[in-house]
């Protein structure tokens, strides 16, 4: 049997009784503490003894002030035992008719009001940060060319995860508020601390939130490996994946397969764009047909990355792009340039770009377009 073992904590950052509690249950159960973290405590077996543990706030004090406490709370029958966190300081009594520390209410509730305050503080902070990086974000996809692209280009795992942490955070920062009001109530009518808690519940608690914490992290740092794991890139001529596009050869009767002088086709997906390919088909004479489609997760979000692509062709084009009538699809726009064709395409959460330069006939491919776009949706 182990000698030495690390527990989860109960979550104490208001609820000092319910730690207090937990300590001397694992000191009647033959575990005592050696030393105490943030979230995890260090116990040695030892025999098991009934003890009374006590967390008091860590004041802000001289060494000569420290130690001259420690001997007054030695006499009293009181040990130090750990220090928590920096926050407070933890001391064993094995004499159960010993006094209790806190004998002035006024002076305990002065040391506790400063850590809520803290408490308070680093709450405000983190929000603070948190709206600090939300509008960085937005602010990028703003100051973008192409927002929405960028947008649904960029956003990761991370933009899921945040809106549950968010959640949790509005949750935990409402509870946060309400324990701070009810311990200040209590001070504020000279209450004693409560020596008791459910710790249980208390370790519940803080093992949900460091399991969240974990899965999230997990996640975070996982999905870029996933990713890598589905992103590829062939040449067309030895192409073994289904491509939701048409080939240059396909569309224009004047090419053939063998005119093809190189072709790639890459695939880089998003979390909200999980089939993004970019094909690049090119002929003898400069002649090429270059498509960019996105299959999305949400369908909704087709017809803003549409619209999108409806502003920006006729800038790059400079063409007039008109709109066309197709029962296969949401959208399909049209444009040309002299001997080159601009092609774009919504059906469902698919929106296609199809770029035929000096290729002909990719307006005549509407139907086979339908046909080919269905099997990827």
């Amino acid at each position: 049997m182990r000698e030495q073992k690390r527990f989860l904590m109960p979550d104490t950052s208001w609820d000092t009784g319910a730690m207090e509690a937990w300590l001397e249950e694992m000191f009647a159960r033959g575990w005592h503490l050696t030393e105490c973290g943030f979230r995890f405590a260090t116990f040695r077996r030892g025999e098991p003894i009934r003890v009374r543990c006590r967390m008091m706030p860590a004041a802000r004090e001289t060494l000569e002030a420290r130690q001259e406490r420690e001997e007054v709370y030695t006499q009293l029958g009181w040990d130090y035992l750990a220090n928590q966190a920096d926050r407070y300081h933890i001391y064993l009594c094995r004499d159960p008719a010993a006094p209790e520390l806190e004998t002035d209410p006024v002076a305990a509730a002065w040391d506790r009001d400063r850590l809520l305050r803290k408490g308070r503080r680093d709450l405000l902070l983190a929000w603070l940060a948190l709206a600090a990086v939300a509008a960085f974000a937005v602010y990028r996809i703003a100051s973008s060319e192409k927002p929405v692209e960028t947008a649904i280009r960029g956003v990761g795992i991370s933009a899921p995860l945040s809106a549950v942490l968010l959640a949790w955070a509005v949750w935990e920062t409402v509870d946060t508020l309400r324990r701070v009001r009810l311990l200040r109530r209590q001070m504020a009518a000279g209450l004693p601390q409560s020596h008791t808690g459910d710790w249980r519940r208390a370790r519940r608690r803080a093992g949900m939130v460091l399991g969240a914490m974990l899965l999230m992290d997990l996640l975070v740092i996982g999905y870029p490996f996933l990713r890598l794991g589905t992103s590829w890139g062939e040449g067309l001529d030895e192409l073994t994946h289904p491509v939701p596009c048409l080939m240059g050869w396909q569309l224009d009767e004047t090419l053939t397969e063998a005119d093809r002088t190189s072709g790639t086709c890459l695939m880089n997906p998003t979390f909200l764009n999980p089939g993004h390919y970019d094909v690049w088909d090119r002929y003898t004479g400069d002649r090429s047909v270059i498509n960019q489609c996105d299959i999305l997760l949400l369908s909704c979000l087709a017809e803003p990355l549409y619209r999108e692509w409806q502003t920006r062709i006729p800038v790059f084009a400079e063409a007039e792009l008109t709109e066309l009538d197709h029962p296969g699809f949401d959208g399909v726009s049209l444009a040309r340039s002299g001997e080159n064709t601009y092609l774009l395409l919504w059906q469902d959460k698919i929106v296609l770009y199809v770029g035929a330069f000096g290729v002909a006939g990719a307006e005549a491919h509407l139907d086979d377009y339908a046909a080919l776009l269905r099997e990827f949706q």
